[in-house]
C-alpha cells in the first residue's frame, strides 16, 4: 500500500510542478479511502490510529491556512497535505512538515536565482510536500520518534 500511495503522491507532486494545480479529482479517491479505512478498521491505509490522523489533519490545516489566507500557498497544496497527514498520524506527519520545510527553504532559494526580479514569482509546494512524504515512508519516523501519540 506505502508504494502505492507514494507513487501516488509523486504523481500529483510533479502535475503540480508542470500545471501549478493540484487537481481535487486526484485528491478526492484517497481521501474517500483514507476515511473509509478510518471508519471501518479504526486505523489509516498506513496504520495510523483515528486520533492519530484527525490530530495530522487538524495540525496541517492549522499550519497552512494562515499561508493560504495570505496567498502564499495555494488551497490544492493544502488539500494534498491535509490528504497526506490523515494518511500519515500525527508523528509522522511532523516529520512530514519539517522535511518539507526544508525543501522549500532549498526550492525558494533556487527560485529566487531564476527568477530574482518577480517577487511574486509562486512556486509549486505538493512536489515538496510529495518528496517528503515519500521519504517519511521510505525511512520511517526518524526525525521525531513519535509514530503514534494516540
Amino acid at each position: 500500500m506505502a508504494i502505492t500511495v507514494g507513487v501516488w503522491a509523486l504523481l500529483i507532486g510533479a502535475y503540480d510542478v508542470y500545471t501549478r494545480r493540484v487537481p481535487n479529482l486526484a485528491l478526492l479517491p484517497l481521501l474517500v479511502v483514507a476515511l473509509l479505512a478510518l471508519l471501518v478498521n479504526g486505523r489509516g491505509l498506513l496504520g495510523a490510529g483515528v486520533l492519530s490522523s484527525l490530530a495530522g489533519l487538524a495540525v496541517v490545516f492549522l499550519l497552512l491556512l494562515p499561508g493560504y489566507a495570505l496567498g502564499r500557498m495555494g488551497a490544492g497544496d493544502v488539500k494534498f497535505a491535509a490528504c497526506l497527514a490523515l494518511l500519515l498520524g500525527l508523528g509522522r506527519t511532523l516529520d512530514m512538515l519539517l522535511l518539507t520545510g526544508l525543501a522549500l527553504g532549498l526550492l525558494a532559494l533556487a527560485w529566487l536565482r531564476l527568477f530574482a526580479g518577480d517577487r511574486k514569482a509562486r512556486f509549486p509546494a505538493a512536489g515538496a510536500f510529495a518528496l517528503a512524504f515519500c521519504a517519511e515512508l521510505a525511512a520511517g519516523p526518524l526525525l521525531l520518534p513519535i509514530t503514534d501519540w494516540f
